[in-house]
């Protein structure tokens, strides 16, 4: 076992504030393992409140372990150590249970590495009373678990302040003498959110499609996730500081969780429904709570800008002396003021969000936007004197023409055009970066049936970008492999067969994987699903009326738009509707 990695492991702990190294003693083990490198596990706040939750339990002790990255991966295989954990430098096996926190599909072939590389086997059929419980959860699998069924003993489903800790605290009491299937099965009878996949049997028909999905004796029929009904009672925000995290020692504090906009691709905007906020009274204990550890306070959320009281949260942590960061802004909540609170703060950067080019194209997506809101709050960001600008695009949007596609260099033209303008050329908009992505479908979302665009086209598309951009001297492009995000999509919306993908590939690579696999990945990429298409995520009841959805997706193809969600006053889409019932 590598002195050499146990000694990084003490260092990266030692330079942390707000760690707990708990001596194990009667206390169930989980190691909780954010699939990725430290410093962009460190970034997540889920994974930060798990980790906080579950080693405020008498009974659990949490440790954490992450993504070796490149040159560690070489220490790890040339000594053959198996992955470790920070706090206590020991062996994932050791533990009683594995505890991934994810949230992108892109993460799913790490799992593999580390299971791996911790010297645990990879399917769950192959493992016996001597190997840890694999769990998995975090909203990439509370949006589609199958494709990690094969890996995965169980996932809880659902946000984690609402349900996780009675799901770690009835498997450390279930203790480990008993069958784990019959454990398994008593968890997903007793604690809500739980999903044990082997207690479910797929069934397909002539066509590949799903057929059925049809539990087991002792399994529930479908899969309810639970979610928080007021956020106030259950502050979210850092717990560890940690140097090398992608935000540095930021005190990240959510303002609150879901988003009312119901933009059709954000599979985020409709699993956290309905959309909650935290008052300002609440968040300025924990502002006030973080600058006491951190110089600067991070305001996190699907569209923190949309937030009633979001000029109030600055002011606080201005006053306060503090720097500031956040997350998300729309172009049509945000003005010069809020602009000058930010700059104040020492944010240089803002990202905005587009999302197309053209307004048509905008409609379709229910983003709301038009060209003049985005002119507007590019004129406020220039005037509060911010000197970066980041617009984030999609291509590959349903309906998408190579006319929407050029739309996008003519709004960034257009954007600077209004900027000198409005100053009487006075002033240029400084660096504009573009980040492009290709468009993954994702599920639980009106576009759930639509299909991801073929890679070369994809290829062709981010090149007009490029070349509509030309002597632009002050814009950046920053673009997605469309290759990587085929994967995506494929991992997205797959069923379990795509699970025997991602064990081909992590063996042979993608491209033999492709070549030589049974399973035909455009059949879950490339292919329009029908009106009526039973979906492997269909199982899982997030209130979300099925119809509701695929009428959002008939809207967006006519180009028409769905105003916010209002709970108050509207129960369409089935979540509040369901919650009044319950």
């Amino acid at each position: 076992m590598s002195a050499k990695i146990k000694a990084r492991l003490r260092k990266l702990l030692a330079a942390e504030k707000g760690a707990v190294v708990r001596e194990w003693g009667a206390r169930w083990p989980v190691a909780l393992v954010y699939p990725h490198i430290y410093p962009v596990a460190m970034g997540n706040l889920g994974f930060q409140v798990i980790y906080r939750l579950l080693n405020e339990q008498p009974g659990l002790v949490c440790e954490r372990a992450f993504l070796p990255g490149p040159q560690e991966w070489e220490e790890y295989r040339r000594t053959r150590t198996p992955i470790l954990t920070l706090e206590s430098q020991k062996p994932l096996r050791d533990f009683a249970a594995v505890a991934f926190s994810i949230s992108f599909e892109g993460d799913y072939p790490q799992i593999l590495q580390i299971l791996e590389a911790a010297q645990i086997p990879l399917l769950a059929a192959d493992r016996g009373p001597g190997d840890p419980l694999v769990l998995a959860g975090g909203v990439a699998t509370f949006i589609n678990p199958e494709p990690l069924a094969p890996l995965v003993d169980a996932f809880f489903l659902g946000e984690g302040e609402a349900g996780a800790v009675p799901f770690f605290q009835f498997l450390g009491e279930a203790g480990g003498a008993r069958d784990r299937q019959i454990i398994l099965r008593e968890l997903a009878q007793t604690v809500p959110g739980v999903y044990v996949p082997r207690g479910y049997q797929p069934g397909y028909a002539a066509d590949g499609t799903l057929a059925a999905f049809t539990p087991r004796a002792g399994f529930p029929t479908r899969v309810r996730p639970p979610h928080l009904a007021e956020l106030a009672p259950y502050p979210t925000h850092s717990h560890l500081l940690a140097p090398q995290s992608e935000w540095g020692e930021m005190f990240l504090v959510e303002t609150g969780r879901g988003c009312s906009r119901g933009c059709r691709f954000c599979a985020a905007g409709f699993v956290y429904r309905p959309p909650r906020e935290r008052p300002a009274a609440a968040l300025f204990p924990q502002i006030l709570e973080g600058l006491q550890k951190s110089r600067k306070v991070g305001l996190v959320g699907a569209a923190v800008s949309d937030h009633p009281e979001v000029k109030e949260l600055c002011r606080k942590v201005l006053e306060a002396g503090g720097e500031l960061g956040i997350s998300s802004l729309r172009a049509d909540s945000v003005d010069e003021e809020l602009f000058r609170l930010l700059a104040a703060g020492g944010v240089r950067t803002l990202a905005l969000a587009p999302d197309a080019g053209s307004e048509r194209l905008r409609r379709v997506l229910n983003k709301g936007l038009t060209q003049e809101e985005l002119a507007q709050a590019a004129i406020a960001l220039n005037a509060a004197g911010l000197p970066q600008m980041r617009l984030y695009f999609m291509l590959g949007l349903p309906t998408e023409t190579l006319e929407d596609v050029e739309e996008i260099p003519r709004l960034v033209r257009y954007l600077e055009h209004r900027v000198v303008k409005d100053s009487r050329g006075k002033k240029r908009l400084g660096l504009i970066t573009l980040s492009l992505s290709s468009f993954v479908p994702k599920p639980c979302t009106p576009f759930q049936w639509a299909p991801f665009l073929e890679v070369g086209e994809l290829k062709k598309r981010l090149k007009l970008v490029r070349q509509g951009l030309q002597g632009l001297k002050e814009v950046r492009v920053h673009t997605d492999l469309p290759k990587w995000a085929y994967v995506q999509a494929l991992l997205s919306r797959g069923d379990r067969r795509v699970g025997e993908l991602l064990l081909a590939a992590h063996r042979r690579g993608w491209n033999r994987a492709f070549r030589e696999s049974p399973v035909n990945p455009d059949f879950f990429t490339l292919r329009e699903r029908g009106p009526h298409e039973l979906f492997p995520w269909d199982f899982i009841d997030h209130g979300l009326d099925k119809t509701y959805l695929w009428e959002e997706y008939q809207k967006a193809l006519a180009g028409e738009e769905t105003p916010p969600c209002r709970p108050e006053i509207c129960t369409r889409c089935g979540v509040c509707a369901g919650a009044e019932g319950e």
